[in-house]
């Protein structure tokens, strides 16, 4: 990427995805980049340089929204919306209207601005509403928008519908009914869920962690809540905050989960030391919490940190990921050890059209190894990626808990490799050169 995306996160979109990459992040730079890429042809649609660092985008009504964050430029920081086809500018904002966390759903924009929350027109960047004294990011349902200081607004004007923020818990999700949250504080941490029309408490399920600043990022689908504390994966019941199940992870895990395909995928590093192991990505049934695949990514050539992989997006039948130097305190290592990866998302090899073939789970057949790409190490050292056999990520447990019942099931992983298959890895002829010799080698 000739960058990183610490702070940010892809955007997938009818074929496309794209990037938002920081090329400079210290005290006396802030610079990057977006970029589009056609996932099927593997190519580079457009890249819009020379601007700030970008936050991560939004897109809908054929335009990618995004924010920068950098000193005061009027070309190259502030709030834009570009043609999502070409990248060319349909409307900017100055950084002095401090536009943020912008949300579009409905055909409708909304953002966070230096004067409160507001609706903006998506064409023309024009305010349709504002409202004082929020400064938070929102999710939407029901013609609802819930701001993560506990405030709901309605997205038809923008008024006040109910105010919880005194209870201090931080609004995350809504689906069904209901809008869930994250608590901590001196009561303890917690998972809560509330109604969308009054606020009210609908339940809350209290978590014995032993990290003091747990602050968790939920994932809700399939009828579970889902979330990361330590180094386990937790699923509750979403009607009624009951626990479904608890998944151990022998590994690392830096980041929240996400779901797609009856699946949730988690990513981090395949050990608790800062300077060694590899970034990882594991796949866990939702509704068992049995694990279906571990993807290493491979170890860098760089003494200090290990790398680890970020929270992936799913879409489309892909996995969608990013690897960084977990551990590091000095910004420019964030930006020049990096790497993006598109996975496919079962446990089946993906071919680049994104059809999965079928295959035998033999370990030496062609179709069931993969020899990933090159990732990006140390200058003048390069190193190869490689699959991570089954029995390196083999130590976890899953509880499953029923209505009246407890369970506990210990999952050992059978020999062989996960077999899954590396779409590609936006990095260049060396990452494509390397893929391709794998494949001549294993002919041979």
């Amino acid at each position: 990427m000739d960058g990183g995306m610490h702070t940010t996160e892809p955007v997938v979109d009818n074929g496309m995805f794209y990037l938002a990459v920081s090329t400079a992040h210290t005290p006396s730079a802030s610079n990057g980049y977006v970029a589009a890429y056609d996932v099927a042809e593997q190519t580079t649609v457009w890249k819009r340089k020379n601007i700030a660092r970008p936050g991560t985008p939004t897109i809908g009504n054929g335009t990618i929204y995004f924010a920068t964050f950098g000193s005061e430029d009027a070309n190259g920081t502030g709030f834009f919306a570009l043609d999502s086809s070409n990248g060319e500018t349909k409307w900017h904002k100055s950084a002095s209207a401090g536009i943020s966390d912008s949300l579009f759903t409905d055909g409708r924009l909304y953002v966070n601005m230096s004067a409160g929350a507001a609706h903006l027109d998506p064409s023309t960047g024009d305010v349709i509403w504002s409202t004082e004294g929020i400064n938070s990011s929102a999710c939407y349902a029901d013609g609802k928008l819930f701001y993560a200081e506990g405030i709901a607004l309605s997205a038809d004007d923008g008024s006040v519908l109910w105010d919880v923020s005194t209870d201090e818990d931080q609004l995350q999700s809504a689906t069904n009914g209901l809008v869930y949250s994250v608590k901590t504080g001196n009561a303890g941490p917690a998972v809560m869920a509330r109604s969308v029309d009054d606020g009210s408490v609908e339940w809350s399920h209290s978590l014995s962690v032993d990290d003091s600043f747990w602050n968790a990022t939920l994932a809700v689908a399939n009828g579970h809540v889902f979330f990361r504390a330590g180094n386990s994966v937790r699923a509750l019941d979403a009607k009624t905050g009951t626990e479904a199940w608890v998944h151990e992870v022998d590994a690392e895990l830096t980041n929240a989960p996400a779901v797609g395909n009856n699946t949730l995928y988690i990513a981090g590093r395949t050990t608790l030391d800062q300077d060694d192991g590899d970034a990882v990505v594991t796949a866990i049934d939702t509704a068992s919490g049995d694990r279906q695949w571990d993807y290493s990514f491979g170890s860098w050539n760089f003494d200090e940190y290990g790398p680890a992989a970020k929270t992936p997006v799913i879409a489309d039948g892909r996995v969608y990921t990013t690897t960084y130097p977990m551990g590091s305190t000095l910004d420019w290592m964030y930006t020049e050890y990096a790497d993006f990866h598109i996975l496919g998302s079962s446990s089946k090899p993906t071919t680049t059209d994104g059809k999965t073939t079928e295959t035998t789970t033999n370990t030496t057949s062609e179709t069931s190894t993969v020899n990933a790409t090159t990732s990006k190490s140390a200058p003048g050292q390069s190193t190869t990626q490689k699959t991570t056999s089954s029995t390196e990520m083999s130590k976890t447990t899953t509880t499953k808990s029923t209505t009246g019942t407890t369970g506990t099931a210990t999952m050992t992983a059978s020999n062989g490799q996960p077999g899954f298959g590396v779409l590609t890895t936006i990095g260049g002829l060396a990452g494509l050169g390397a893929y391709l010799r794998s494949r001549v080698e294993r002919k041979e």
